[in-house]
């Protein structure tokens, strides 16, 4: 991760989202289960899932084009599971680039490597390496 720009985003503070590796298009990045993350059911909400989704593609992205800028075109989210204790990760790789768009797949398992989520991703690039 010695070249490697992270994004900013006060939105991943408030999540305690962080990384624990990035390079070459890869990213793993884990997030802890917190009481106000949750549902009514106390399970974390849908909506913290892909936002951590986001941002590992995001973070992936960073890795492999370091100058580049880009947004969030589409996230496709399959829920397998709910994540009801612990931390869960995400692991986000970028599975293909056709002009400006990439394209990724995460994976959102939680600490007993059980699948909760498995995500389709689609990013603009603005500035191309």
């Amino acid at each position: 991760m010695e070249n490697f720009k992270k994004p900013k985003a006060p939105f991943e503070k408030y999540l305690s989202i962080s990384i624990i590796e990035a390079k070459d298009g890869y990213a793993k990045l884990k997030m802890p289960y917190r009481k106000e993350f949750t549902n009514p059911h106390g399970s974390i909400h849908g909506g913290a899932i892909a936002s951590l989704a986001d941002t590992a593609m995001a973070v992936a992205i960073s890795s492999k084009y370091l100058h580049s800028s880009f947004y969030t075109v589409k996230l496709e989210i399959k829920f397998k599971s709910p994540a009801n204790k612990g931390e869960i990760f995400a692991k986000a790789k970028l599975t293909d680039k056709r002009k400006k768009f990439v394209f990724g797949q995460v994976e959102i398992k939680d600490d007993k490597d059980k699948l909760l989520a498995q995500v389709l991703a689609t990013f603009y690039l603005i500035n191309k390496e």
